[in-house]
């Protein structure tokens, strides 16, 4: 008695499965070829899920600098605006004679605000969480925030907040950089 109740339990969930598919003779629009597609299934350049991507998700070369009183200096060279990321090229050089840290208590003193007052937060490597960079060290990649930044005209690259822009002897140096946003295309 046990084997043939075994025996449909067994096969019950073939038959849902094969449930699920969808019958050409319900469906309409599987019938007729001149059917278009719905509006959501042809891509937008620039558009994702709604929203709009800054420089419509191109990544734009820039070449900013800057430099902390303690010797280190943060250089940008891009920013692209990826459907669920926002990525900052940098090059990071530690003129000190210590370990920096951009990141220091990776709780969210990294981000990018944005004109309207939004805020992409800093999404560090997992195998360098605070963002370290040696002493004498070059480094260089990108960073990366969490969300896509949109056609703004402003918005500020922020490192370390709240820790010092004028102190020689930290070794968490604040940055607060503008960034070239202007002649967005939306």
């Amino acid at each position: 008695m046990k084997r043939p109740l075994q025996l449909m339990l067994l096969s019950l969930p073939i038959l849902l499965v094969a449930g699920c598919g969808s019958d050409p003779a319900s469906d309409p629009s599987a019938s007729n070829p001149d059917t278009p597609a719905p509006a959501a299934a042809q891509p937008q350049p620039g558009r994702t899920n709604g929203g709009s991507l800054w420089q419509g998700g191109e990544q734009q070369s820039i070449d900013l600098q800057s430099a902390h009183p303690n010797g280190v200096v943060l250089q940008l060279t891009s920013i692209q605006s990826r459907q669920m990321e926002t990525a900052i090229g940098i090059r990071v050089l530690n003129g000190r004679d210590r370990a920096i840290e951009l990141n220091r208590f990776n709780n969210r003193n990294g981000y990018i605000v944005l004109d309207s007052g939004e805020r992409l937060y800093l999404s560090p490597p997992a195998n360098n969480t605070k963002v370290s960079i040696p002493a004498g060290q070059t480094f260089e990649g990108e960073l990366v925030f969490l969300g896509r930044l949109p056609p703004v005209q402003s918005a500020v690259l922020i490192l370390n907040e709240n820790a010092s822009a004028d102190n020689e002897h930290t070794s968490t140096p604040g940055f607060r950089i503008d960034l070239p946003l202007t002649g967005a295309v939306s």
